[in-house]
């Protein structure tokens, strides 16, 4: 049986070029940015497409699904550039409630939710894992770093994985050596400058 993924948040695809590649059909992707709308609809061309603010979504019109992949924004939670995160309102924190909204409509047996770590030191966050585990969803956690993965750059993301009505999947990830980005760069093409 072939997993049928929906992708929220989805950006250019990543998500769901990796679920394409487990085997997953990619039914249906949403972002808020038409650019990168179109670039997803240039990736994965089977997929149907939304532009859209996923916190005003009408979730009657998402096709039925198997797997809810989801990156809400993570400009609220991150300290990327020095940046000050507080108690604070921020919007972008917000996105997140889509997921849980998502999930109450459709119910899909799992769920894939990828933001940076700091994400679980929202002050709503607790809130947020309590809602989905309200609609039956057992939830792990994974702090991973995409060099320990076979991808040449240091970026650690927080993985929320969940699993509605039975136990959690107890995933394990074994890390792979990492690779150098030299052999994927032509630094003889176009022009370089150092920075000091």
């Amino acid at each position: 049986m072939t997993l049928r993924a929906i992708d929220l948040f989805a950006g250019l695809g990543g998500f769901s070029e990796g679920a394409a590649q487990a085997g997953a059909q990619v039914l249906w992707a949403a972002n808020h940015w038409g650019a990168a709308v179109a670039l997803h609809a240039a990736n994965h061309p089977g997929a149907e497409h939304a532009c859209q603010d996923l916190q005003q979504a009408d979730w009657s019109r998402v096709p039925a699904h198997d797997l809810l992949l989801a990156s809400p924004s993570c400009q609220g939670h991150t300290h990327a550039r020095g940046k000050e995160v507080g108690a604070r309102h921020d919007p972008a924190r917000s996105t997140a409630w889509a997921v849980v909204s998502c999930a109450e409509y459709h119910r899909p047996a799992l769920l894939a939710v990828e933001n940076v770590p700091e994400f679980r030191g929202w002050l709503l966050f607790p809130a947020w894992q309590a809602a989905l585990q309200a609609l039956g969803y057992r939830l792990e956690m994974h702090v991973l770093d995409a060099a320990d993965h076979g991808v040449p750059q240091h970026r650690r993301r927080l993985f929320v994985i969940g699993v509605r009505g039975r136990a959690a999947l107890g995933l394990r990830f074994i890390p792979q050596p990492q690779v150098p980005i030299g052999p994927h760069l032509d630094f003889t093409a176009g022009r370089w400058a150092e920075v000091a």
